[in-house]
Order: structure tokens, then sequence, then C-alpha cells
């Protein structure tokens, strides 16, 4: 079931398209070359890139402020979510397993210093044993 040969051809077609998706094409003789602000057409690529201090964020250029502002935000989001999750994970196992109850009965039975078996006796009737 490995790729046939058209399913490769896709692929590769496919991934040409999104790679050169953000890529805009300018001519350097009209009056407004690239589209968006902060943007300039460069002669030998005849791409626009954005100027420098600017950041290309899908077509548009934006400030390095409200590019990193936008990360970010994001940043925390994901972040706060991923706390969330694992705290909602802990808390169902430590309900699910009774750890709570388990812990107690350890701690307690450390402090009263029960030994388990203590008061079973063996050997008492039987002689001890000679060599």
């Amino acid at each position: 079931m490995g790729l046939r040969i058209t399913d490769s051809l896709i692929i590769i077609i496919y991934s040409l398209c999104i790679c050169t998706e953000f890529i805009l094409s300018c001519n350097v003789t009209s009056l407004e070359p690239c589209p968006g602000e902060y943007q300039f057409c460069n002669e030998t690529t005849s791409s626009c890139e954005c100027l420098e201090g600017f950041y290309q964020v899908g077509d548009e250029c934006q400030t390095p402020s409200s590019y990193m502002s936008s990360h970010d935000v994001t940043a925390a989001v994901v972040s706060i979510f991923a706390i969330a999750l694992i705290v909602c994970g802990l808390v169902l196992v430590v309900r699910k397993y009774n750890l709570i109850e388990y812990a107690r009965q350890k701690i307690n039975s450390q402090r009263n210093n029960d030994v388990m078996y203590e008061d079973v006796m063996i050997g008492q009737d039987d002689p001890p044993l000679s060599p």
C-alpha cells in the first residue's frame, strides 16, 4: 500500500503551492509595487519584502510590538489551557484511586508504629532446633 506516482505528484504540487503562498511578486516600474504598508520591492528577486524592523505576518508587514503581542497572547492561552488540563487530569486520578485516603492511612500507620503481625507468635510450643 505504498504511495503511487499520482499521489506523490499531488503532494509535491500541493507543497509547492503552500510554500509560495506568501511570496508576493512585484513590478518595480509601477507606482505602488507592493500592496501593503512597510513593504518594498526587491529588484533582484521581484518579490515584496518588509522594511527593516518589521516582520511579515501573512501578506502584511507588522511592527515588532504588534507581532510579539499576538504571539504572547497565543502562548499565554496555550499555557493556561495546558496547565488546566494537567490539573484536571491529576484531580481525576486522585479521585479514581482514592489516593488521599491511602496517604492518610499510610501516615497514621507510621505515626502509631504498629507493626503488622506483631501479636503472632510462631514456634513457642516447639522445642528449639539443635544442630
